[in-house]
């Protein structure tokens, strides 16, 4: 896998620690983690991440509320301290007829690159953020 940056936003601890620990070790990759969207927003002001992974439900800040504010980041001239925003991928556990794939990707559309659904396959996730990277 190509060297490149990665953030994992996940609540649950374990989930949280399998992400990092698989792309730690099989791929060549920075990873940072966070534990709900406030976090992440104050890690993707402080340090650019070429991906971030992002759970959908979390205390806090969700990651919708966190896609907001990362678009306001990076097109609002207002707030604007973002030049180019990491790729995302949602990750999430919500059936898709409850949080429709499509909804999201046409929300934000810049920063969206795909939804995956919870139980993850973690090889396939991989093979994703590789292409990114």
């Amino acid at each position: 896998m190509p060297h490149g940056t990665l953030l994992v936003v996940e609540d649950d601890d374990a989930i949280r620690g399998l992400l990092v620990e698989y792309f730690k070790t099989h791929s060549d990759v920075e990873v940072d983690a966070a534990r709900d969207g406030a976090e992440a927003l104050h890690r993707i002001t402080t340090k650019d991440y070429a991906v971030v992974l992002l759970d959908l439900m979390m205390p806090h800040m969700s990651g919708v509320d966190f896609l907001s504010s990362l678009e306001a980041l990076t097109s609002d001239p207002s707030v604007k301290s973002l030049e180019t925003p990491p790729t995302v991928f949602v990750i999430t556990s919500m059936y898709d007829d409850a949080v429709p794939s499509d909804d999201i990707r046409h929300r934000f559309p810049a920063l969206v690159r795909d939804v995956m659904r919870k139980p993850l396959d973690v090889g396939a996730l991989a093979k994703r953020v590789e292409a990114c990277l």
